[in-house]
C-alpha cells in the first residue's frame, strides 16, 4: 500500500512523510524559473483540461466617429481562439535501500525531497522554455552574436503586437555570462573593466543585471545551448500572456512512498501534473544567438 502525500496547490502538506514532501515543494519553488512568469490555471475538480482564450487585437481604424444623438450602428467583431491544454503526468522514481539508509551518515530520507523537487522543477522549466523556440517573431540568428539591438528589437516587436507588460527576457547561461552574451555587451571582455554606466557596474558587482531595455532578466539552464549542433542558444523574450500552463486539479506535484519489504527498499515517486501551451504567438520573440 502506498503512503500518499500530496501538495494541494496551496502549499499544504499532509501524510506520513511530511518532511519529504515539504523539502520537495521548497526545492521545486526555489528551482523553478518559468512558473511565476506565465499564465497558469488549475483544472477544476473532475477535469483534466483548461482553456486559454486568445483575443485578436482590434485596430484603431475600427474605432469610428459618432454623431451626437445618433445611433452608432457599426459593429466590430472580436475574434477569439480557444487554446485547450490537456494535463499529463511527468514522473520520476528513486529507491532507497535499507542498508544504504542505515550505513550512511547522510540524511537520505530528507535529501530525497530536494532531489526529486529539483528534478520535477527542471522538467517543468524544460517544457516551458522549449515553447520559446516556436515563436514566429525572431531576433538575432544562428551564427550571430547577441547585440543590444536584438534586445531592443524584441521590445519593438512586443510593443507593436500590443503585448501587455511586464516583459521578460529568459536566456541561457552562456547568453547571460558568456563572452557573446550580456557579459560581453556590458563588460569589456579583454580588459575586464566596466563601462561608465550602472548596468555594467551591476554586472561586475553582482554577476547579473535584473533589468535591461525594459525587460526583467532571467536565466534557465534548461535552455538548449547547442541548437542544431551549431553552438547557438535558444533564448526568448515574452509577455505573460504568451504562454500558459494547465495544472492538475489536485496540484502541480505529488510524492508517494511505497515500502517494498521483500526488496528491503522504500520507493519514492514524484509526479508532476501539467500541460504547457502557447496562447498568443505574437506576444513572444525567439532569440537564437551564437554562444560558441
Amino acid at each position: 500500500m502506498a503512503d500518499a502525500v500530496s501538495d494541494t496547490g496551496a502549499g499544504r502538506v499532509v501524510g506520513g512523510v511530511g518532511t519529504i514532501i515539504g523539502d520537495a515543494v521548497v526545492a521545486f519553488n526555489k528551482a523553478n524559473v518559468m512558473l511565476p512568469l506565465i499564465t497558469s490555471r488549475q483544472c477544476p475538480k473532475g477535469a483534466l483540461t483548461v482553456q486559454f482564450v486568445d483575443y485578436t487585437k482590434i485596430a484603431s481604424s475600427d474605432v469610428g466617429a459618432a454623431t451626437d444623438g445618433a445611433d452608432y450602428t457599426t459593429m466590430t467583431s472580436i475574434d477569439t481562439a480557444a487554446k485547450t491544454a490537456l494535463v499529463s503526468e511527468h514522473v520520476i522514481r528513486t529507491d532507497v535501500s535499507d542498508l544504504a539508509a542505515m550505513g550512511s551518515a547522510e540524511d537520505y530520507t530528507g535529501n530525497v525531497g530536494d532531489v526529486l523537487g529539483n528534478a520535477v522543477s527542471a522538467k517543468l522549466d524544460a517544457d516551458l522554455t522549449a515553447l520559446g523556440t516556436a515563436f514566429s517573431q525572431t531576433e538575432c540568428a544562428a551564427g550571430t552574436a547577441l547585440a543590444l539591438d536584438h534586445i531592443f528589437g524584441s521590445m519593438r516587436q512586443l510593443r507593436a503586437a500590443g503585448a501587455p507588460f511586464p516583459y521578460n527576457l529568459v536566456l541561457s547561461p552562456k547568453q547571460v555570462w558568456g563572452a557573446k552574451g550580456l557579459s560581453g555587451l556590458l563588460v569589456d571582455p579583454s580588459a575586464g573593466t566596466q563601462a561608465d554606466n550602472p548596468l555594467s557596474q551591476s554586472k561586475l558587482v553582482n554577476g547579473m543585471v535584473g533589468t535591461i531595455a525594459g525587460f526583467n532578466v532571467y536565466w534557465s539552464d534548461q535552455i538548449n545551448e547547442d541548437v542544431g549542433s551549431g553552438g547557438d542558444a535558444a533564448g526568448f523574450a515574452f509577455s505573460k500572456g504568451a504562454l500558459g500552463l494547465a495544472i492538475g486539479p489536485e496540484g502541480l506535484m505529488r510524492i508517494e512512498t511505497e515500502r517494498n519489504a521483500s526488496f528491503r527498499t522504500t520507493e519514492y515517486v514524484a509526479t508532476g501534473f501539467w500541460k504547457e501551451i502557447e496562447i498568443h504567438d505574437s506576444f513572444g520573440v525567439y532569440i537564437l544567438s551564437d554562444v560558441s
